[in-house]
């Protein structure tokens, strides 16, 4: 079986163009590779767009990945509360954070998809997370780690948290399906790793400490005590725009938040290839073509209402 990883999409046809069009890419070099199934790790939206998850869907129904077979996802942070996508937004954004009807947002999100969930042995009601599928002798089991809006702890709309509740409900679910499952994967957005300070200058290290505070997992340890339990064999995840492989208390973690959001002009995906109860991980790094290089260093202003129309083309 053959399964293609990718996160933090960040589709945003108002401010952002070249987005759609790296995005559209990437979907069809996964659909030429004949893969099984696609994970996607959330973060599809920038904004938090209704008009971006449609056109994602379109591209999703063109290239064949539009259904439970072949076809799970999860939700981000910026999916229910969209983003900061001007300077001068940092002020208003908890405002507009506050704003959001949480439970709407996660509802409307998973209708845009509702392919995706048609196969779902497991579908919690209300929330739609967690839930389960069976890919042969695989489980994946989805969570929703998108904390809700809080003027202390949540200002910004991106720290995350498996509430208690859904805790239970997935601690229940593992529990009772144990039989004829070889391999276990976990999907979930925020991530586990620990954040490093690589600048040199004040202001990037002021802003590493915002980062450390504004996009945290809370409650690590029960999910770390969760995955040990039910002997989790993989935990796939965005959130950090990065793609790589780490290990956390004997987890094996796969991040893929670099889909997108890496090097300017290349694209990266992961692909697990599962083998005889083995998940071998390859990270693809795909240059742009030239055509796709030149939209992303310069988006001619008010192009996104001619990509809105013709953006399905193929």
């Amino acid at each position: 079986m053959l399964i293609a990883h990718i996160s933090d999409l960040h589709i945003n046809s108002f401010y952002n163009d070249s987005n759609f069009k790296r995005v559209k890419f990437l979907l069809k070099y996964i659909s030429e590779q004949k893969v099984d199934h696609l994970v996607i790790t959330g973060d599809i939206t920038d904004n938090a767009s209704e008009k971006d998850l449609e056109m994602f869907r379109g591209l999703l129904k063109v290239y064949g990945f539009l259904s439970g077979e072949k076809l799970s996802i999860v939700i981000g942070n910026h999916d229910i509360f969209g983003g900061v996508q001007k300077a001068e937004d940092i002020f208003t954004f908890p405002e507009k954070c506050m704003s959001v009807n949480y439970e709407k947002s996660v509802d409307d999100f998973v209708h845009f998809f509702p392919e995706a969930f048609n196969n779902c042995i497991y579908l919690s009601s209300p929330g739609y997370f967690p839930f389960a599928k069976k890919l042969g002798d695989l489980l994946i089991v989805g969570l929703n780690s998108v904390s809700k809006y809080s003027k202390l702890s949540n200002t910004f709309g991106s720290n995350g948290e498996v509430t208690a509740s859904k805790f239970g409900e997935t601690v229940d679910l593992l529990k009772s399906l144990n039989d004829d499952i070889n391999l276990r994967i976990v999907l979930i957005h925020h991530h586990f790793n620990k954040l490093k300070n690589n600048s040199k200058s004040t202001f990037g290290s002021i802003w590493s400490g915002i980062e450390k505070q504004t996009m945290k997992l809370r409650n690590k340890r029960r999910l770390f005590n969760l995955f040990k339990e039910f002997s989790i064999d993989l935990v796939l995840h965005g959130h950090v725009h990065e793609s790589r492989e780490y290990y956390r208390k004997g987890i094996r973690f796969i991040n893929a938040g670099a889909s997108v959001k890496n090097e300017k002009h290349s694209l990266k995906i992961n692909f697990l290839e599962i083998n005889k109860g083995k998940i071998n991980l390859r990270i693809d790094n795909i240059d742009l073509p030239r055509k796709s290089k030149a939209d992303s260093a310069s988006v001619p202003k008010g192009s996104h209402l001619k990509l809105i129309s013709s953006g399905l083309m193929i």
